[in-house]
């Protein structure tokens, strides 16, 4: 028993099947196979019920426990080392929602893999919740997320300040506003008969209610008393402000996305409003441990520096 058979077992463990396992590992299924039945002989019982999906046996899941504690101090161990002798290669695996990764990482990584070539990142997606199980497990290392309060187990270290935002095209507030008897210069949402009209009558893109927009817009609308109308409803906020932009109905959204994303024609053909209550802190998170691999705080500072620039 080693390591890297410590390795196999894991992916075929959470994967559930041995050509998943396999791919994930980069290796043949037959390896696998042949690595997992040699565990079996070494343990003396089988780890696994051979059913699609494979299901782990009570041995199984005891294996799985301990195997996923020592790759987590192995992993630590090979970290603090790297530290240690001043090292600066490894793997940084870090998790966050599909939108913020894909307006806040790219000139993050690309920046420091030029300071900092020999290290790799891997990046998984999820919610909010999810990624927060995910430190704890041991399954990422770095988690950017909102995480509202503090978390047993768990550092949290401030990144930067997002705000949710109300977004209509242009042609439909002209349409819309005059209606619900808003003044056409108007800059914020207010709890206001006015406001709560053009809420009411107003098509609606929603996101879903795992994400901080969707729950955001949930909120203003039970306070505010609004049954919306809601033409759409997506956990993809690149789809919707796409069509906000064509005018489908507004929709709710961090601002640093719609900043980024729209081109310049499109930012001039959209009307954006601030909201009451709708300000956050997104924080790296990530486990605590006194021997911290010296690479994971160069690059929290590093985006942080990154971020206060932009």
């Amino acid at each position: 028993m080693n390591f890297l058979t410590m390795d196999y077992f894991t992916a075929l463990a959470e994967e559930r099947n041995f050509t998943h396992a396999a791919m994930r590992l980069h290796i043949t299924q037959q390896t696998l196979s042949a690595h997992i039945a040699a565990l079996e002989k070494e343990v003396g019982a089988p780890l696994f019920v051979r059913h699609v999906p494979l299901e782990l046996t009570y041995a199984g899941q005891v294996f799985y426990r301990y195997a996923a504690d020592i790759q987590k101090d192995y992993r630590s161990l090979r970290q603090t080392l790297a530290g240690v002798t001043d090292q600066e290669i490894g793997e940084i695996r870090i998790g966050t929602a599909a939108t913020r990764e894909r307006i806040v990482l790219p000139e993050l990584l690309a920046a420091f893999q030029k300071l900092y070539p020999r290290i790799r990142f891997l990046l998984t997606e999820g919610s909010n919740l999810n990624l927060r199980q995910r430190l704890l497990d041991g399954q990422i290392d770095l988690a950017i997320a909102l995480f509202g309060k503090s978390v047993p187990g768990l550092e949290l270290h401030p990144f930067y300040k997002e705000k949710i935002v109300l977004v209509c095209s242009a042609a439909l507030w002209g349409k819309t506003a005059p209606e619900a008897g808003l003044e056409k210069d108007t800059e914020a949402v207010s709890d206001t008969p006015a406001w709560r009209a053009f809420l009411q009558q107003c098509p609606v893109l929603l996101n879903g209610d795992t994400n901080i927009a969707g729950q955001t817009a949930r909120r203003l609308f039970s306070r505010y008393g609004v049954q919306p109308d809601i033409r759409i409803e997506s956990n993809n906020l690149e789809t919707l402000l796409s069509l906000c932009v064509l005018g489908t109905g507004a929709m709710f959204s961090p601002d640093n996305l719609v900043a980024r994303l729209l081109q310049p024609d499109e930012a001039q053909r959209v009307r954006i409003f601030a909201l009451p209550d709708a300000s956050y802190t997104i924080s790296f998170g990530c486990r605590r441990h006194r021997d911290r691999w010296i690479m994971l705080d160069r690059f929290m500072k590093f985006a942080r520096e990154k971020m206060g620039t932009r």
